[in-house]
């Protein structure tokens, strides 16, 4: 596969990779592929496809949800595309924004966190209409008020053929997921390209993943706690349900989920800022708002442990001395049984601190050691959904000497002892990693998504993650070059172990839904409400015309017409002619701008150009089209089209004044023997 803007020399591509972009050519579409299997290859050779066939000087742009994936993206665009390293430009938040608005007119390939390319259109600092390609990572994100959503909204109300592409390792497990993520990207039901680590074009390229699930149980004083936090919950339960804020049927502990809390403060907010009586509603807000925290606590006794539980009631004791603090949090910081509890671990962790160590750290250490013993040069990731436990994992791994631990956060700092790391910083880590100064990397959910991490021989999951797109970022760091291991650390009898079950069987049904696309399909018909116009499935396509139609690639984006005619299921093919339109080699169609026509006619150019156009076809058409029309003058709109009226009768030709794309699309329609 050869185009001009594509390096061939360079470019390494694996014959699925080609099968599935060039099914992408010319449509918006998702492409739903394991990590590790070269999405971003996929992603160039389309932009290469689509830059060939869409008009001169027309831009791609790269949207990714961290700085790091955008650096690694243009690192692999500027390598495999056959265009000037100037024409490349990274936009983030960082570069002041009248910067970024002289970038996006100079440049070519633009590389963006969503949140700043959202901000730059909003503000009207330019438009998409000359963007042929916008390309969508970790596409699963397209949902609720997230970036993508709009900027996928802005795009197509601007420049209707403009082309979406969708890159996801991780869609969701549910058919409603998967329709919400292509409704919002708009992109067809039938332009959904799927491969599994089963594929047979494929698994060649697919190193093996032993997945192991280990679980540990909870140490007689992590119970005793647990006990005691249960029992607070639930005297606020009863409280609650006193005031009538809850469900009766919900009052037990078991009955409540986190969710049932954040929906009641919500409800509670509600109640406080209408008209109606708040009888109870501030004091249950505030019981509602210590539930929450408790819940936090108990989840840090299964899933951390008691040294981060600890450290969690130090910070809280430190904060509910500030003048912002909120009534709960003070009450909590006062109350009797956790300053019992908070002294108990301090007198603990004078003792002897590893009486506060999670079990599931000795675990985590062991199988550290075991694999550095059979392999010294081995890479490790730990995920950890907590920074103060990365922290503390870290600072305990860097006792043994063996062990050569790197903490990996994001870039927010939360306090003097929680810096975030720059993206420079961040950088420089991974490059670290990669060269072996550290050998175990311990993460939050910021190394789960795209990043360039070297390749790891073994994951572990030092807590569980209920869902299945993250459980598949963060197994997906492994096996990639070589055979991979996984091991997932659950407290047994906790909630961990629930959300173990949840995650896997939610796995399970993506793996079933994308190996059956007409499920999806099924479901998004009934849903997505296509913009453009279709076909009935009952008609019959050979009842039509079926023309050749060749179509000019400088046609501008956003008349529409590459996906008028798509979606119309008429074929078409792009080149680099003259004349816009060409139906059949016998009817000639060319659009104008009014002002432009005028002023060619006024200098004769329009005259050699109507000649030549009558020996080419047996019926020419010119289109003024007065879409982005502006007037400079009162009525000048009425005085350019009775120019083009004597124009007309000049040459004894057809100029068509067009209002909108609609007229367009209905002037294209009378050129087949059945309406569209």
């Amino acid at each position: 596969m050869k185009f001009n803007f594509l390096n061939n020399e360079k470019i390494d591509h694996r014959e699925y990779q080609v099968n599935i972009a060039k099914k992408c050519f010319g449509n918006n579409s998702l492409v739903v592929i394991p990590t590790g299997l070269g999405k971003t290859i996929i992603a160039i050779i389309i932009a290469a496809h689509t830059l060939e066939n869409s008009p001169p000087n027309s831009k791609v742009v790269v949207l990714a949800p961290t700085r790091p994936l955008i650096n690694q993206h243009h690192e692999n665009f500027l390598k495999f595309l056959n265009i000037p390293g100037e024409k490349f430009s990274i936009l983030t938040g960082q570069i002041e924004p009248n910067k970024r608005t002289y970038e996006f007119i100079d440049n070519q390939v633009l590389f963006y966190t969503p949140q700043t390319l959202r901000n730059d259109i909003i503000n009207n600092r330019y438009s998409l209409m000359n963007v042929c390609l916008v390309i969508f990572d970790e596409a699963h994100r397209a949902q609720g008020d997230y970036a993508y959503c709009q900027i996928a909204d802005e795009y197509i109300e601007h420049n209707n053929d403009g082309l979406i592409l969708g890159l996801t390792a991780s869609p969701g497990s549910n058919k409603e997921k998967i329709s919400v993520l292509c409704k919002n990207l708009h992109i067809p039901d039938s332009n959904i390209f799927l491969r599994t680590r089963d594929d047979k074009d494929v698994k060649e390229y697919i190193k093996p993943m032993k997945i192991w699930k280990v679980g540990v149980d909870m140490t007689d004083l992590m119970r005793i706690f647990l006990s005691a936090f249960k029992n607070m919950i639930q005297e606020r339960l009863n409280y609650l349900n006193s005031l009538g804020f809850i469900d009766s049927n919900k009052e037990q502990l078991e009955n409540i989920y986190k969710k049932d809390l954040i929906k009641l403060n919500s409800d509670l907010l509600q109640i406080i800022n209408g008209d109606g009586s708040k009888t109870g509603a501030y004091k249950a807000l505030s019981v509602n708002a210590q539930i929450l925290r408790l819940f936090h606590m108990l989840s840090l006794v299964e899933s951390q442990g008691l040294d981060s539980l600890l450290s969690y009631l130090k910070s809280m004791k430190n904060q509910s001395s500030k003048k912002n603090a909120s009534k709960a949090l003070i009450s909590l910081a006062n109350n009797y049984e956790i300053n019992k509890i908070f002294n108990e671990l301090r007198q603990y962790n004078e003792l002897d601190e590893l009486l506060l160590i999670h079990p599931k750290f000795n675990i985590c250490k062991q199988i550290i050691l075991k694999e550095l013993k059979v392999n010294p040069d081995t890479r490790i990731l730990i995920f950890s959904k907590l920074r103060d436990s990365v922290a503390t994992i870290t600072s305990k791994l860097k006792k043994n000497s063996l062990i050569r631990p790197k903490r990996f956060v994001g870039q927010a700092t939360k306090s003097s002892q929680d810096k975030g790391l720059s993206q420079k910083k961040q950088i420089e880590i991974l490059n670290d990693f990669k060269e072996g100064k550290y050998n175990v990397l311990i993460s939050t959910n910021v190394a789960e998504e795209g990043l360039d991490i070297a390749e790891c021989d073994l994951v572990i999951f030092y807590d569980v993650v209920a869902s299945e797109i993250r459980l598949i970022q963060r197994k997906g760091r492994t096996a990639r070059i070589r055979e991979g291991k996984v091991f997932i650390l659950y407290c047994r009898g906790t909630s961990e172990e629930i959300y173990l079950h949840i995650s896997l069987n939610r796995l399970k049904k993506m793996h079933e839904l994308l190996k059956n696309p007409k499920k999806i399909h099924e479901i998004i018909k009934q849903k997505n409400k296509n913009k453009h116009i279709t076909i009935s499935q009952n008609d019959n396509l050979d009842n039509y015309l079926s023309p050749i139609v060749n179509l000019s690639k400088n046609i501008p984006l956003f008349f529409g017409i590459r996906q008028f005619f798509s979606a119309s299921g008429i074929k078409f093919q792009v080149s680099s002619n003259e004349y816009h339109v060409q139906i059949q080699n016998q009817i000639g169609i060319h659009i104008f701008k009014p002002r432009k026509l005028i002023q060619q006619n006024a200098s004769n150019q329009f005259k050699d150009f109507i000649e030549k156009f009558k020996k080419n076809f047996k019926i020419i058409i010119i289109i003024a089209q007065f879409l982005d029309f502006t007037e400079i003058f009162k009525n000048e709109k009425k005085y350019v089209k009775r120019n083009l009226l004597k124009i007309s009768q000049k040459y004894e030709i057809q100029i068509i004044p067009i209002d909108n794309k609609d007229e367009l699309f209905l002037l294209l329609r009378g050129f087949f023997k059945k309406r569209i």
